[in-house]
């Protein structure tokens, strides 16, 4: 059995009204690991947890099977961070950056860096400030290449850059790994770049933990429906959800396909669902279930 290279215990992180709850979470060592969730969902909040850029409220997040409390800084020695937004000083160019970089990172790797730069065409002497956004992740994605970290983390890597980066990234991180010490938490809401390359999909939605699985189990577990409205009833709705109409017909997602096609045959069509579709498809199925509440909350008073 793989051992896990992050755990997360009881987990609860207040930042006024928004609240990340996570009572247990477990990336597996080897893998890519995809973190989805819409826009807010906590997914940056998450990370910022796990890199110990803030302090949970409860619980305990253990990365290589220590806590930061035990060795903060061997921890982040082997963790590769790339983020959507530049966090080096723009004053710096990527060759003074090389000079910080050596002195944190014992395992860093000057051939490899300016192998990565090469390979990005991010140029060495041109100050950071005066890099587009496309070039400032890329520089950022050289450094977190050049440690050898075992774990790399990487929060909306592929927002700003070029289709034709992105597919050349995807193989890159598909080479590494061939390397099965190498793991990747990949947050992004280009869920087409995780449908290509991830292993497990952990989807967040309101600061709460909806499913963590193996991408392959969770995507042939879910499937669209589409059919006429006439064909639904009290029961038939509690196979599906978040059902949309659309006039005579329906859509929805739903983990009882073979029960519907037994019952319907040809009237319906059933497909795969995929990410976009399900995260779609769940957040309708909870804001139902949300007006529900407040109007029954409602009839109550």
């Amino acid at each position: 059995m793989q051992p896990n290279v992050i755990e997360v215990r009881n987990l609860m992180f207040k930042q006024n009204k928004f609240v990340l709850d996570i009572p247990n979470l477990e990336i597996p060592k080897g893998y890519i690991t995809g973190l989805i969730g819409e826009n807010g969902a906590g997914r940056t909040t998450l990370i910022y947890q796990l890199l110990n850029l803030t302090s949970p409220d409860q619980g305990e997040i253990k990365i290589f099977d220590q806590s930061y409390l035990e060795d903060r800084a061997g921890i982040l020695s082997e963790i590769g961070i790339v983020f959507s937004e530049n966090h080096f000083p723009d004053w710096m160019n990527a060759k003074k950056l090389e000079t910080i970089m050596k002195i944190y990172f014992d395992n860093w790797d000057s051939k490899a860096y300016y192998s990565y730069l090469e390979r990005f065409e991010v140029p060495t002497n041109k100050k950071i400030k005066q890099l587009s956004q496309g070039m400032k992740v890329k520089l950022n994605l050289a450094t977190a290449l050049s440690h050898h970290a075992k774990l790399l983390v990487l929060d909306e890597l592929t927002s700003n850059l070029d289709p034709t980066f992105r597919v050349e990234l995807l193989k890159i991180f598909q080479d590494l790994m061939l390397d099965e010490e190498m793991t990747i938490l990949f947050s992004t809401h280009i869920t087409s770049d995780l449908e290509s390359i991830a292993d497990y999909i952990c989807y967040i939605e309101l600061g709460k933990l909806i499913m963590m699985d193996e991408k392959d189990i969770i995507l042939d577990e879910y499937q669209i429906v589409r059919g006429p409205v006439k064909v639904l009833d009290d029961e038939i709705n509690t196979l599906l959800i978040g059902i949309e109409y659309f006039d005579d017909s329906f859509t929805a997602l739903t983990k009882e396909a073979q029960t519907l096609d037994e019952l319907f045959g040809k009237e319906v069509s059933i497909r795969k669902a995929n990410i976009d579709e399900l995260m779609y498809f769940k957040k309708r199925e909870r804001m139902h279930h949300d007006q529900s509440a407040k109007v029954v909350s409602t009839v109550q008073k």
